[in-house]
């Protein structure tokens, strides 16, 4: 199961802020205290996990690693015509996701790493072709 730290770390960098940031924006008086949140320190209490789930515009279960898709309709990017969204979020998944499979056997650290990149790169290069 994904940890909420990776999680926040995830989604704030899709951002663009910083902890300082992001933490401003939730109005602690302490950016440590984020920090904290995402090196797996400390874990904000439900409330505050409602805040950043309505700062990210996602659900509280997502957060949470009860759903691997931030969005409220989980089936959205089934439905996703931009292929290159859905490589995204395949290439988010495998950096970022526990407990994924390849062919049914667990998927190690340095396959999730290779894939991801793998994916990046052709994200890329199809954008390049495409224009």
């Amino acid at each position: 199961m994904p940890k909420l730290s990776n999680r926040l770390t995830l989604l704030r960098e899709k951002q663009g802020w910083s902890k300082a940031e992001t933490a401003r924006r939730l109005g602690l008086t302490a950016p440590s205290t984020y920090g904290n949140w995402e090196y797996g320190i400390r874990e904000p209490d439900l409330e505050m996990v409602t805040q950043i789930a309505t700062l990210y515009d996602v659900s509280v279960d997502y957060l949470l690693g009860q759903q691997s898709i931030p969005m409220y309709v989980p089936s959205e990017l089934q439905n996703e015509k931009d292929i290159g969204k859905r490589m995204t979020k395949i290439s988010e998944d495998l950096k970022y996701e526990d407990d994924l499979n390849l062919d049914g056997q667990p998927l190690n650290e340095s396959a999730a790493n290779f894939l991801a990149d793998s994916i990046d790169f052709l994200y890329e290069q199809a954008k390049k072709l495409n224009d």
